[in-house]
């Protein structure tokens, strides 16, 4: 597995990003994926949207606990594209809009074998630099960042970095989790322009009870 020592020595990476982005809170769109050969998109309806949903995808190798309000999922699937070297890289975006609000929302973007045949500090680099990315889309700054590890047995390790982020000026937060899990990268990102997102425990779960994979 790779080491987790190259997400703390890029630590930096991040907090120097605060003089590039600037500018009022936008709420961005998924963000697109990289260039494809075929894009596949699904609506999925879910049977309850009073409740925290239980979600698990087979495709994307993932679980996780959307928030009350997701009616419906937006889930948009690619693989590699021509200009690219492997043809076995999976990518994924599955986005919710709670429903009955404005500004709010969150999504799961895999990008399964995207790290394959990358050394340890090129992979924690690329997930450095999507979080770098996603920041910039959604016009805000770090306001605290962590790094992650944890041990999941017969799973593997997962390992990242996660960031809470404000614009400059006005309301609104944005979240975002990098994680890096063999050859897998994963991006958990969620959005709230009224602000108030990292109290709301329904978000909590929703990153905290993400699993890179399903059983």
């Amino acid at each position: 597995m790779k080491s987790n020592r190259s997400f703390l020595a890029v630590l930096g990476v991040v907090s120097a990003m605060a003089f590039w982005t600037c500018g009022a809170f936008a709420v961005a769109a998924t963000p697109p994926p990289p260039p494809s050969t075929g894009t596949n998109t699904r609506f999925d309806d879910l049977p309850d949207s009073r409740n925290p949903i239980a979600y698990k995808s087979a495709e994307g190798q993932f679980s996780t606990t959307f928030p009350t309000g997701c009616a419906r999922l937006h889930t948009r699937t690619n693989q590699a594209g021509e200009d690219s070297p492997r043809t076995d890289i999976y990518v994924a975006f599955v986005t919710c809009e709670r429903a009955g609000t404005t500004g709010e929302g969150c999504l799961v973007n895999v990008r399964r074998g995207v790290a394959g045949g990358l050394t340890a500090k090129a992979a924690s680099d690329s997930v450095m630099n999507e979080i770098r990315e996603l920041l910039a889309v959604y016009s805000v700054v770090p306001a605290r960042q962590t790094p992650l590890r944890r041990d999941f047995g017969k799973h593997g390790i997962v390992e990242g970095l996660d960031v809470q982020a404000h614009p400059q000026s006005g309301t609104g937060d944005v979240w975002i989790r990098g994680l890096l899990r063999g050859d897998d990268m994963y991006f958990l990102v969620a959005w709230k322009t009224t602000g108030g997102l990292f109290d709301d425990p329904e978000y909590a779960l929703f990153f905290d009870g993400f699993r890179p994979w399903v059983e």
